[in-house]
């Protein structure tokens, strides 16, 4: 290389001038005889060339006809990074004699003598080239100030991201190290990534829940109170997690929900190791004196732990609401009742599917079937035994596939007992009770709702299930499923929770009224007493209002005190407030939950009627009194509030007017977090299901929880919570076409 500096340098003290070095020789070639082959003597001059002289084409001769060979030189001009050369023995000598782009693979003359410009003015018309920079950007980034962003690579933050990566789409942790995932990143994206080891991305996942963990701590610390759901899942590994989630209000006053802890459980499932986890994770994040209510489902286990809890976890306001059962719970049982009598009938759609499923040839001659009748050919999902909502769904995506499913299986399917495996007798019942269904699945996807209060709606699914329950009691093919399932609804929600009664009057737009009312539809539904519940709720609210102002009346003194919400009259809330002669006497089309107009109509005189309204009336207007000059006081004596759509936010109403009612909003904020159901804690499982897959059933219990936390807080910080296992199971029945069309 230092000679062919020199070479270049002398050329040019002879006056010789080009772009670059190719240029530059081929300037001179034209002096020295364009067939002249140009290279360097010991001296560091062309050879044949003396000093001084001005041809040396004796010497070029000779030096040919020796064939001597040297050493080729690089070619130091920038074109040939999109070119390769193509040499050729002349003379007994290598020479250059073209050009072959690399992109475009197109020869060209490469002969030094021609120079470099044809190939430079080959690039930008490269057909190849353009298509490729068409389908590339350039972005610049800007400081504020207007000086450019110079982005610097750094391992540790490739590293963490490559974390977050692996816990968000449940990837294998060792994919770090695979060749084609380096090859990936180090061709498209950075070509200083380095593969990283499984130890330590291992390391590095725990580092990175350290510094998650810490950062959720000490947003837990701002958090007056915590409401937390809890449950156990046995997965495929055959180990069992119990999962602990919690549900707060954050300073803006939206429903936040995380993970605190996903624990093995590798012993007994009995109260003392439920409590004893339990209690761990909540210690873990100082959470002891914070809790409010603890949502579980109804095992026997559950129960028996709440009482170990409660001297543990009453230390917030005390232990009223600190056990909450599972409404979506209860209503599975409610169903589940329900579905024992039509076990039959389903068991004929169930064996009619298997019937399908089982044979590719079958589903092909299915498929044939269906295009020729002109219907988009599609499979059928079964049901599960354990999941009532499954045999919902499985009916909801067969049933509008009657016509060609009934044929083809008429016509396959051997007959049993000399009759057709689905009659019209079966279709006839399964649409009937497909839409008897229909209230119940509705009511479960609404309370299992992240960020938005669940309690306050739960007293109005309470009474449509009941008056849902009560219009078909007397229909002659449900009768008998009916019967077994409000029994059970009797069994756990004859007795109103608590909780329900305190949130519903503590929605602006019902308070004492409207859930006076309420109590008086479900007597007349159910034929229960509730004049001595009411008194109960009123002198209950009072005691843990006192207790609120004991705890948290210091924050009415940096406050200035406002009037409370007047002027706005009672109108209609559906049939809450249907037979008040307040009222306007107007119906109201849209209400929360869109059909609270419906409620408890329908057959009524079979019930039993023990309590009257003006017997309800009464307990109102008697019981514990209240102090009048009190929030709760005020609250309860002004007028509800007339906005019954459902873009109403109670905690945002609540958050509007703490100034009005400092103490009594914090007890509102507490009592709108409990979630009612324990999906938040079943929706973990699901996770954890894709994270200890077949391929990943060797990881730890430490990392698993890791891989489970860290992608829900990610979820979290997205708000992407709100995804509810109904709607992944849904997914799993609608998406069975089989088309060229289907996804």
């Amino acid at each position: 290389m230092a000679a062919d500096d020199s070479y270049n340098n002398e050329l040019r003290s002879m006056g010789f001038r080009g772009d670059d070095d190719d240029d530059l020789s081929a300037d001179a070639a034209e002096l020295f005889g364009s067939n002249a082959a140009i290279d360097l003597d010991p001296e560091g001059l062309p050879q044949g060339t003396a000093a001084g002289s001005g041809t040396g084409s004796a010497s070029t001769a000779a030096a040919t006809e020796s064939g001597s060979t040297r050493k080729r030189r690089a070619s130091t001009s920038k074109v040939w990074k999109d070119f390769d050369e193509i040499y050729e023995v002349i003379d007994g000598k290598e020479r250059r004699t073209g050009a072959r782009c690399k992109h475009c693979k197109k020869n060209l003359t490469g002969k030094s003598t021609h120079g470099t410009g044809h190939l430079k003015r080959h690039i930008p018309i490269c057909p190849v080239l353009k298509s490729r920079n068409a389908m590339t950007q350039t972005q610049l980034k800007f400081n504020p100030d207007g000086s450019v962003h110079l982005w610097e690579y750094k391992p540790e933050v490739a590293r963490t991201e490559l974390c977050r990566l692996i816990a968000r789409l449940d990837l294998p942790i060792c994919i770090g190290e695979s060749d084609a995932f380096e090859e990936y990143i180090t061709t498209a994206h950075n070509p200083k990534f380095a593969k990283v080891s499984r130890q330590t991305t291992t390391r590095d996942f725990a580092k990175y829940f350290t510094e998650r963990r810490a950062q959720l701590v000490e947003c837990l610390t701002s958090v007056s109170s915590v409401a937390l759901t809890s449950d156990i899942w046995s997965g495929n590994a055959k180990e069992d997690y119990l999962s602990v989630v919690a549900h707060f209000v954050n300073a803006d006053w939206q429903i936040e929900k995380r993970i605190l802890g996903l624990r093995l459980i590798d012993v007994s499932h009995n109260a003392e190791n439920i409590a004893e986890r339990i209690t761990s994770v909540i210690a873990d994040y100082g959470l002891t004196d914070k809790i409010f209510a603890v949502t579980l489902d109804n095992a026997a286990a559950n129960t028996r732990a709440i009482n170990q809890l409660n001297p543990v976890l009453s230390g917030y306001v005390g232990s009223l609401f600190l056990h909450q059962r599972c409404a979506c719970h209860i209503i599975n049982l409610i169903v589940k009742a329900g579905l024992e009598v039509f076990k039959p009938m389903l068991g004929a759609f169930r064996s009619a599917i298997s019937f399908l499923n089982s044979s590719n040839q079958r589903i092909a001659a299915y498929k044939s079937y269906c295009i020729a009748v002109g219907e988009r050919p599609r499979k059928f999902g079964l049901d599960m035994d354990v999941r009532w909502n499954s045999t919902y769904l499985m009916l909801k995506h067969l049933l509008p596939h009657k016509a060609t499913f009934s044929v083809f299986i008429t016509t396959q399917h051997p007959l049993v007992d000399g009759q057709p495996l689905l009659t019209d007798q079966h279709w006839y019942v399964a649409e009937n009770f497909f839409e008897f269904l229909e209230q119940f699945y509705d009511s479960t996807v609404v309370m299992s709702g992240v960020y938005y209060p669940t309690s306050p709606l739960i007293l109005h699914h309470v009474l449509e299930i009941a008056s849902h329950l009560n219009n078909y009691e007397n229909d002659r093919d449900l009768r008998s499923v009916v019967v077994p399932m409000k029994d059970k609804f009797l069994q756990y929600w004859c007795d109103i929770p608590m909780l329900y009664s305190f949130a519903f009057i503590l929605d602006p737009r019902a308070k004492l009224k409207g859930f006076t009312n309420v109590l008086r539809l479900l007597s007349q539904l159910n034929g229960n007493d509730y004049s001595c519940y009411l008194t109960e709720v009123r002198a209950e609210l009072s005691v843990i209002f006192a207790k609120y102002d004991d705890k948290f009346g210091g924050v009415r003194l940096q406050r200035a005190a406002q009037p409370g919400p007047t002027g706005k009259r009672k109108t209609v809330w559906g049939r809450i407030f249907g037979g008040e002669s307040s009222s306007s006497g107007s119906s109201l089309s849209g209400t929360t939950l869109g059909s609270v107009t419906s409620l408890g109509s329908g057959s009524t005189s079979s019930l039993h009627r023990r309590t009257s309204a003006s017997a309800l009336l009464q307990a109102a207007t008697s019981g514990a009194s209240l102090s009048s000059g009190s929030e709760l006081s005020a609250y309860l004596d002004s007028d509800t509030v007339n906005q019954y759509d459902d873009d109403f936010n109670i905690l945002n109403w609540w958050h509007e007017h703490k100034l009005s009612y400092p103490v009594l909003s914090i007890l509102a904020r507490d009592v709108m977090t409990v979630p009612v159901s324990t999906i938040s804690s079943e929706s973990a499982f699901s996770m954890t299901g894709r994270i200890i897959e077949e391929r990943r059933r060797r990881l730890g219990p430490e990392v698993v929880e890791m891989l489970a936390l860290i992608k829900d807080w990610e979820q979290a910080d997205a708000r992407l919570q709100h995804l509810i296992e109904d709607e992944e199971l849904e997914e799993s029945f609608k998406n069975l076409y089989l088309d060229v069309e289907s996804v």
